[in-house]
Protein backbone atom coordinates (compact mmCIF):
# COMPACT_ATOMS: atom_id res chain seq x y z
CA UNK A 1 0.00 0.00 0.00
CA UNK A 2 1.12 3.41 -1.40
CA UNK A 3 2.04 5.64 2.13
CA UNK A 4 0.25 9.03 1.60
CA UNK A 5 2.84 12.03 0.74
CA UNK A 6 3.14 14.17 4.08
CA UNK A 7 2.79 17.68 3.84
CA UNK A 8 5.50 20.17 3.82
CA UNK A 9 5.21 21.04 7.29
CA UNK A 10 5.34 17.41 8.67
CA UNK A 11 7.99 17.14 5.99
CA UNK A 12 10.13 19.68 7.41
CA UNK A 13 9.43 18.55 10.84
CA UNK A 14 9.98 15.21 10.44
CA UNK A 15 13.35 15.77 8.63
CA UNK A 16 14.17 17.75 11.72
CA UNK A 17 13.56 15.25 14.02
CA UNK A 18 16.08 12.34 11.63
CA UNK A 19 18.43 15.43 12.60
CA UNK A 20 17.93 16.16 16.09
CA UNK A 21 18.77 12.77 17.23
CA UNK A 22 22.59 13.62 16.36
CA UNK A 23 22.16 16.61 18.61
CA UNK A 24 20.44 14.78 21.58
CA UNK A 25 22.84 12.00 21.54
CA UNK A 26 25.49 15.02 21.94
CA UNK A 27 24.42 17.47 23.97
CA UNK A 28 21.66 16.05 26.86
CA UNK A 29 24.91 13.38 28.31
CA UNK A 30 27.12 16.83 28.84
CA UNK A 31 25.84 17.39 32.54
CA UNK A 32 26.52 13.44 33.09
CA UNK A 33 30.01 13.15 32.10
CA UNK A 34 31.34 13.39 35.38
CA UNK A 35 29.04 10.62 36.96
CA UNK A 36 29.77 8.45 33.66
CA UNK A 37 33.27 8.90 34.75
CA UNK A 38 33.13 7.48 37.95
CA UNK A 39 30.94 4.70 36.87
CA UNK A 40 33.09 3.28 34.40
CA UNK A 41 36.20 4.52 36.50
CA UNK A 42 37.86 6.72 34.42
CA UNK A 43 40.83 8.36 36.45
CA UNK A 44 41.89 11.36 34.37
CA UNK A 45 38.71 14.15 34.00
CA UNK A 46 40.00 14.95 30.82
CA UNK A 47 39.21 11.57 29.42
CA UNK A 48 35.31 12.35 30.10
CA UNK A 49 35.51 14.03 26.84
CA UNK A 50 36.37 11.80 24.72
CA UNK A 51 32.68 10.48 25.09
CA UNK A 52 31.67 13.94 23.26
CA UNK A 53 34.60 13.40 20.91
CA UNK A 54 34.34 10.25 19.54
CA UNK A 55 30.68 9.89 18.52
CA UNK A 56 32.30 12.67 16.14
CA UNK A 57 34.45 9.97 14.44
CA UNK A 58 31.67 7.78 14.09
CA UNK A 59 29.50 10.77 12.03
CA UNK A 60 32.48 11.25 10.02
CA UNK A 61 32.59 7.78 9.23
CA UNK A 62 29.12 6.88 8.92
CA UNK A 63 28.42 8.84 5.50
CA UNK A 64 31.28 6.68 3.85
CA UNK A 65 29.52 3.94 4.05
CA UNK A 66 26.02 5.14 4.01
CA UNK A 67 25.90 7.71 1.15
CA UNK A 68 27.12 5.32 -1.43
CA UNK A 69 24.32 2.03 -0.08
CA UNK A 70 21.42 4.68 -0.04
CA UNK A 71 22.22 5.17 -3.73
CA UNK A 72 21.82 1.70 -4.50
CA UNK A 73 19.07 0.06 -1.79
CA UNK A 74 16.78 3.28 -1.46
CA UNK A 75 16.44 5.88 1.48
CA UNK A 76 14.62 4.14 3.91
CA UNK A 77 16.19 0.79 4.79
CA UNK A 78 19.50 3.00 5.05
CA UNK A 79 18.24 5.19 7.56
CA UNK A 80 16.75 2.12 9.43
CA UNK A 81 20.05 0.12 9.16
CA UNK A 82 21.89 3.51 11.31
CA UNK A 83 18.99 3.55 13.79
CA UNK A 84 18.98 -0.32 14.47
CA UNK A 85 23.21 0.34 14.87
CA UNK A 86 22.45 3.18 17.32
CA UNK A 87 19.84 1.12 19.12
CA UNK A 88 22.71 -1.30 20.04
CA UNK A 89 25.68 0.67 20.36
CA UNK A 90 23.04 2.80 22.98
CA UNK A 91 23.17 -0.90 24.54
CA UNK A 92 26.47 -1.27 24.96
CA UNK A 93 26.59 2.39 26.32
CA UNK A 94 24.27 1.80 29.19
CA UNK A 95 26.17 -1.64 29.97
CA UNK A 96 29.64 -0.31 29.78
CA UNK A 97 32.13 -0.87 32.86
CA UNK A 98 35.28 0.69 31.04
CA UNK A 99 35.96 3.93 29.49
CA UNK A 100 37.41 1.60 26.14
CA UNK A 101 33.69 -0.08 26.16
CA UNK A 102 32.14 3.43 26.78
CA UNK A 103 34.29 5.02 23.56
CA UNK A 104 33.07 1.74 21.15
CA UNK A 105 29.58 2.19 22.15
CA UNK A 106 29.70 6.24 21.65
CA UNK A 107 31.31 5.38 17.90
CA UNK A 108 29.16 3.10 17.03
CA UNK A 109 26.48 5.79 17.72
CA UNK A 110 28.33 8.42 15.83
CA UNK A 111 27.90 5.87 12.75
CA UNK A 112 24.47 4.66 13.26
CA UNK A 113 23.22 8.51 13.75
CA UNK A 114 25.01 9.25 10.38
CA UNK A 115 22.51 7.37 8.36
CA UNK A 116 19.55 9.93 9.67
CA UNK A 117 21.34 12.78 9.42
CA UNK A 118 23.30 12.20 5.94
CA UNK A 119 20.00 10.43 4.49
CA UNK A 120 17.56 13.67 5.74
CA UNK A 121 19.47 15.73 3.78
CA UNK A 122 19.80 13.31 0.44
CA UNK A 123 15.83 12.94 0.66
CA UNK A 124 15.42 16.84 0.85
CA UNK A 125 17.82 17.29 -2.13
CA UNK A 126 15.23 14.30 -3.67
CA UNK A 127 12.42 15.89 -3.27
CA UNK A 128 13.21 20.05 -3.84
CA UNK A 129 15.91 21.63 -6.15
CA UNK A 130 17.07 24.58 -6.95
CA UNK A 131 16.40 27.72 -4.35
CA UNK A 132 13.19 26.11 -3.41
CA UNK A 133 15.35 23.86 -1.51
CA UNK A 134 17.67 26.07 0.42
CA UNK A 135 14.28 27.70 1.70
CA UNK A 136 13.23 23.98 3.16
CA UNK A 137 16.47 23.23 4.64
CA UNK A 138 16.77 26.85 5.89
CA UNK A 139 13.06 25.49 7.44
CA UNK A 140 14.80 22.12 9.24
CA UNK A 141 17.34 23.88 10.45
CA UNK A 142 15.43 26.48 12.36
CA UNK A 143 13.33 23.51 13.82
CA UNK A 144 16.78 21.63 14.73
CA UNK A 145 18.44 23.62 16.82
CA UNK A 146 15.64 24.05 19.46
CA UNK A 147 17.36 20.64 20.42
CA UNK A 148 20.83 21.16 21.43
CA UNK A 149 19.60 24.34 23.14
CA UNK A 150 17.30 22.47 25.67
CA UNK A 151 18.83 18.91 25.62
CA UNK A 152 22.00 19.21 28.01
CA UNK A 153 18.43 20.77 30.70
CA UNK A 154 16.70 17.60 29.76
CA UNK A 155 19.94 15.93 30.33
CA UNK A 156 20.21 17.42 33.82
CA UNK A 157 16.56 16.88 34.73
CA UNK A 158 16.80 13.33 34.22
CA UNK A 159 20.03 13.07 35.88
CA UNK A 160 18.50 14.57 39.03
CA UNK A 161 15.72 12.36 39.38
CA UNK A 162 17.12 8.83 37.75
CA UNK A 163 20.44 8.36 36.69
CA UNK A 164 22.90 8.24 33.49
CA UNK A 165 21.48 5.33 31.97
CA UNK A 166 17.91 6.75 32.07
CA UNK A 167 19.63 9.47 29.50
CA UNK A 168 20.67 7.34 27.12
CA UNK A 169 16.86 5.52 27.42
CA UNK A 170 15.40 8.77 26.55
CA UNK A 171 17.39 8.70 23.22
CA UNK A 172 16.28 5.50 22.63
CA UNK A 173 12.29 6.08 23.20
CA UNK A 174 12.89 8.75 21.25
CA UNK A 175 14.67 7.37 18.19
CA UNK A 176 12.03 4.38 17.90
CA UNK A 177 9.19 7.21 17.88
CA UNK A 178 10.56 8.83 15.29
CA UNK A 179 12.07 5.46 13.41
CA UNK A 180 8.30 4.69 13.42
CA UNK A 181 6.82 8.29 12.31
CA UNK A 182 9.41 7.68 9.45
CA UNK A 183 8.32 4.14 8.32
CA UNK A 184 4.50 5.19 8.82
CA UNK A 185 4.04 8.15 6.88
CA UNK A 186 7.42 9.07 4.74
CA UNK A 187 7.82 7.57 1.05
CA UNK A 188 11.16 6.55 -0.64
CA UNK A 189 11.94 9.51 -2.52
CA UNK A 190 14.59 7.68 -4.58
CA UNK A 191 13.38 6.22 -7.90
CA UNK A 192 14.28 2.86 -8.96
CA UNK A 193 15.48 3.82 -12.19
CA UNK A 194 17.67 6.66 -10.77
CA UNK A 195 19.23 4.20 -8.45
CA UNK A 196 23.18 2.91 -8.93
CA UNK A 197 24.12 -0.49 -8.57
CA UNK A 198 25.97 -1.30 -5.81
CA UNK A 199 29.46 -2.57 -6.72
CA UNK A 200 32.87 -2.66 -5.06
CA UNK A 201 33.66 0.32 -7.40
CA UNK A 202 31.15 2.83 -6.29
CA UNK A 203 33.32 3.86 -3.16
CA UNK A 204 36.12 4.79 -5.63
CA UNK A 205 33.89 6.59 -7.84
CA UNK A 206 32.52 8.58 -5.71
CA UNK A 207 35.53 9.64 -4.26
CA UNK A 208 36.71 10.57 -7.88
CA UNK A 209 33.66 13.06 -8.39
CA UNK A 210 34.00 14.52 -5.13
CA UNK A 211 37.85 15.34 -6.26
CA UNK A 212 36.40 16.86 -9.39
CA UNK A 213 34.67 19.09 -7.61
CA UNK A 214 37.36 21.98 -5.94
CA UNK A 215 35.21 24.28 -4.47
CA UNK A 216 33.31 21.43 -2.31
CA UNK A 217 36.91 20.67 -0.97
CA UNK A 218 37.32 23.60 0.09
CA UNK A 219 34.05 24.49 1.56
CA UNK A 220 34.60 21.12 3.29
CA UNK A 221 37.90 22.21 4.75
CA UNK A 222 36.57 25.51 5.96
CA UNK A 223 34.06 23.64 7.60
CA UNK A 224 36.09 21.15 9.17
CA UNK A 225 38.44 24.15 11.48
CA UNK A 226 34.70 25.44 12.29
CA UNK A 227 33.67 22.63 13.19
CA UNK A 228 36.80 21.16 14.85
CA UNK A 229 37.00 24.82 17.06
CA UNK A 230 33.15 24.46 18.00
CA UNK A 231 33.72 20.44 19.05
CA UNK A 232 37.04 22.05 21.59
CA UNK A 233 34.32 23.77 23.43
CA UNK A 234 31.82 21.12 23.22
CA UNK A 235 33.82 18.72 24.57
CA UNK A 236 35.83 21.00 27.23
CA UNK A 237 32.40 23.21 28.55
CA UNK A 238 30.70 20.40 31.26
CA UNK A 239 34.48 20.19 32.82
CA UNK A 240 35.02 24.03 32.53
CA UNK A 241 32.11 25.34 34.06
CA UNK A 242 31.18 22.42 36.34
CA UNK A 243 34.63 21.99 38.23
CA UNK A 244 36.41 24.90 37.02
CA UNK A 245 33.62 27.52 38.35
CA UNK A 246 32.06 25.11 40.53
CA UNK A 247 28.35 26.03 38.52
CA UNK A 248 27.38 22.61 37.93
CA UNK A 249 23.54 23.25 38.99
CA UNK A 250 24.17 26.39 36.56
CA UNK A 251 25.70 24.52 33.55
CA UNK A 252 22.49 23.52 31.29
CA UNK A 253 21.03 27.71 31.35
CA UNK A 254 24.59 29.04 30.79
CA UNK A 255 24.91 26.54 27.47
CA UNK A 256 21.45 27.72 26.72
CA UNK A 257 22.38 31.04 26.60
CA UNK A 258 25.74 30.47 24.65
CA UNK A 259 23.89 28.97 21.97
CA UNK A 260 22.01 32.40 21.72
CA UNK A 261 25.06 34.10 20.97
CA UNK A 262 25.70 34.98 17.21
CA UNK A 263 29.33 33.98 17.13
CA UNK A 264 28.55 30.17 18.41
CA UNK A 265 28.04 28.56 15.13
CA UNK A 266 25.03 25.87 15.89
CA UNK A 267 26.19 22.75 14.27
CA UNK A 268 24.82 20.14 16.17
Amino acid sequence: MLKKTPSQFEFIALMASLMSIVALAIDALLPALEYIGISIGVTEVVDNQLLITMIFLGLGLGPLFFGPISDSLGRKPVVYMGFGLFIIASFICVNSESLEMMILGRILQGIGLSAPRTISIAMVRDTYSGDYMARIMSFITVVFIFVPIIAPALGKFVLDHYNWQAIFYIQLIFSVLVSFWFWKRQPETLPIEHRVKFTSHIFVNGLKEIMKAKRTIGFTVITGFVTGSFMVYLSTAQQIFQIQYDLKEQFPYIYLLDWQLPLVPPLF
